[in-house]
């Protein structure tokens, strides 16, 4: 049910407020807390900018595959049949307490935004450079766009506290994620919701939650990589999880069948497995229409489009509702949205399978190699040059006093902004065009 009642128990009021007071609304205005917030991320040069970047498959491959707005738009909506499917069947969900529809859509088209070119790529090129200057993280960069570098310089997007803990995927800093020991040339960056120079919003969007409440949410575990990891999340920001996994392990997919990275065959031999082959009749159906799949014929990208059709129902209507918390907890902490194991192990089955064939292809390895020595040589260029800046961010360095640490938090805003044509282009422009071509 879309319940739009301002009064839903299943929200505190301080979910709906916002960090800097706003002038007063029209009496026109019908829309509610939330439902401004997913208009907001909507009209965001942010949100607009997914649009040239890549989700898996490079944005020169072709003109059907998914782009990162694309899969942003897409898990926004899987999110949503999730939220209702749970609103009408979760017994913990009781009448007139429901999950928020626009919150969680808004949170889907919120939550890849701090993606930087070339997805991960880009994401660990920009951690390394920044391993000195506070690091770089995906997750956390989506936070500080829609904190402070969005809408009014300084205040973001003004979005609700509500939203901004939907997309507080692993509630730590990243400094405490990381640890003392600073490691310029890792692989990856750790996992965390937030830079330790966004700690004050940071800390505001926890503020309502009590001492335990706190403790509980962002508890961690050591991992074997050597960061420390969160092991919980806000309710609506499991529904974003489940959501982004499932678009993951089926749409694109769906795109490496059409392009021919992963045959048809393969797809036909993990569903046809067990456990789940025979206990879910949407597993079924679609294995059914697999096997009568081939390349060439009239209908195949709308029965292959089927297929996954029927994989995301199956997945998103066996989704069930975990207590986690103590019941003095806010209900936003006190549950989980949870796949059955069987059909966790497939949705792991079909993410391998992108991982394999595509990710680890030749072409798109080769365009990661390109991606970081792109992002690197950018990097290094505006470091040593803040003239080849945008005005505004020059003024800015000289503002702080030439401060080595904020000149690097500004370049690497700057760059973690641009789609991937744009980072070609700025790159052609420093290097000519014979280092790299795309």
């Amino acid at each position: 049910m879309l319940l739009k009642d301002e009064r839903n128990p299943f929200y505190r009021n301080e979910d709906r407020h916002r960090r800097y007071e706003e002038g007063t609304r029209s009496p026109l205005e019908v829309r509610d807390a939330f439902e401004r917030d997913y208009g907001r991320i909507i009209h965001s040069f942010a949100f607009r900018r997914l649009q040239a970047k890549k989700q898996v498959i490079g944005t020169d491959a072709g003109d059907l595959h998914r782009t990162r707005l694309t899969h942003s738009m897409e898990v926004a909506q899987i999110a949503r049949g999730i939220a209702l499917f749970l609103n009408r069947t979760a017994t913990e969900l009781p009448e007139g307490e429901k999950i928020d529809i626009s919150l969680v859509e808004a949170a889907g088209l919120a939550h890849d935004l701090g993606h930087p070119p070339f997805g991960h790529e880009g994401e660990q090129s920009l951690n390394r450079a920044m391993a000195h200057y506070g690091g770089f993280e995906g997750n956390a960069q989506t936070f500080r766009i829609l904190t402070r570098l969005e809408g009014k310089k300084g205040e973001g997007l003004n979005l609700t506290r509500g939203l901004l803990l939907a997309v507080m995927k692993y509630p730590i800093l990243y400094e405490e994620a990381r640890g003392k020991k600073i490691n310029s040339q890792a692989s990856h960056p750790p996992k965390t919701s937030a830079y330790g120079n966004d700690h004050e919003a940071y800390s505001w969007a926890l503020s309502p939650f009590t001492k335990q409440e706190k403790r509980f949410l962002m508890e961690t575990m050591s991992w074997e990589d050597g960061y420390r990891r969160t092991v919980r999340k806000p309710f609506e920001c499991s529904i974003i999880e489940l959501a982004d996994d499932i678009a993951y392990s089926t749409h694109d997919l769906e795109d490496a069948v059409n392009l021919k990275l992963v045959d048809l065959h393969e797809l036909c031999e993990i569903l046809s497995q067990e456990p789940w082959a025979h206990s879910y009749a949407e597993i079924k159906d679609a294995l059914r229409l697999a096997q009568q799949l081939k390349y060439g014929q009239d209908s195949f990208l709308h029965q292959l489009k089927q297929v996954f059709a029927l994989l995301i129902s199956v997945f998103v209507n066996h989704i069930t509702v975990e207590k986690m918390g103590e019941e003095i907890f806010s209900k936003r902490l006190r549950f989980q949205a949870v796949l059955p194991p069987e059909l966790k192990k497939l949705n792991q089955h079909l993410k391998q399978i992108v991982h394999e064939r595509v990710i680890q292809s030749t072409p798109v390895r080769v365009l990661a190699w390109k991606a970081d020595r792109v992002v690197r040589l950018i990097f290094e260029a505006m470091m040593n040059d803040k003239r080849l800046l945008p005005v505004p961010d020059r003024r800015r360095i000289t503002e702080h006093n030439e401060d080595e640490a904020f000149h690097a938090r500004v370049v690497c805003d700057y760059i973690a902004g641009m789609t991937d044509p744009y980072a070609l282009k700025v790159y052609d422009s420093l290097y000519g065009t014979g280092k790299v071509s795309y």
